[in-house]
């Protein structure tokens, strides 16, 4: 009977549906991938060669998802109807170019299977491609969120307008509370995504050495936004 409690008690139901995802595993895997690179700056060694497995890991259970970021573009380009012009663009673009970085990204897990061998083009020019293509869809988020954030804001300013210059009905009233909730959780989305893409955008400027920044920094951010798709990933298992 205690046993029946805990294997069904929502949170563990929670939890399975969490891990059983690829997604979910993966995420898991990318933040003990960056919590190694954070205490390899006391570790060294060991936790190194930890972080290189997990990154391993990670590539293989990505293989054929750029079909996923291909679907996604399509879909965005194909609703016309929905949505802001420079939102939609920034969308299909975005997922586009991270669907190449996905790409590129399978070549170097061939590379570091030695199922090719390593010469100037697959270890040097494919994964500098690479976090090029990634940094590029980061940058297409960060202008679509803000202009999420820009429709977001000049609505919720419309409807506290709207409220000083006229009393309503209640149902009005109900009405603008519940649009001004969800339009105000729209622009804490964006702005949460906005960050988060800022964010992997200084890690990948690392990886290309247009910054500096040692593997505490790196490890920090990389935990920051990994915790951050995993809150994602376990809200979505509601």
């Amino acid at each position: 009977m205690v046993c029946d409690t805990i294997v069904y008690h929502p949170t563990i139901t929670r939890l399975i549906k969490f891990f059983d995802a690829a997604a979910g595993r993966e995420k898991v895997l990318r933040l003990l991938q960056y919590l190694c690179r954070f205490l390899s700056i006391e570790k060294g060694g060991p936790t190194k060669q930890l972080e290189r497995q997990f990154l391993l890991i990670r590539k293989v259970l990505r293989f054929l998802k750029p079909l996923n970021y291909l679907k996604l573009a399509s879909k965005v380009y194909d609703n016309k109807l929905a949505g802001d012009a420079f939102v939609r663009y920034c969308n299909v673009w975005k997922n586009l170019a991270f669907a190449l970085y996905l790409a590129l990204d399978q070549i170097n897990l061939l590379r570091m299977l030695k199922v090719i061998s390593s010469t100037s083009l697959t270890g040097k020019m494919i994964p500098k491609w690479t976090n090029q293509s990634w940094l590029l869809s980061l940058f297409l988020g960060i202008l679509m969120n803000g202009r999420k954030i820009q429709i977001a804001q000049r609505h919720i300013d419309e409807i506290k307008n709207a409220k000083k210059e006229g009393s309503g009905k209640d149902t009005d009233k109900d009405e603008e509370k519940k649009v001004l909730a969800t339009v105000t959780k729209e622009r804490y989305s964006a702005i949460r995504k906005l960050l988060w893409d800022s964010l992997d955008s200084l890690i990948v400027m690392n990886n290309l050495s247009y910054l500096k920044l040692d593997d505490g920094y790196t490890g920090l951010i990389g935990i920051t936004t990994s915790l951050l798709g995993m809150q994602d990933l376990w809200k979505a298992t509601e």
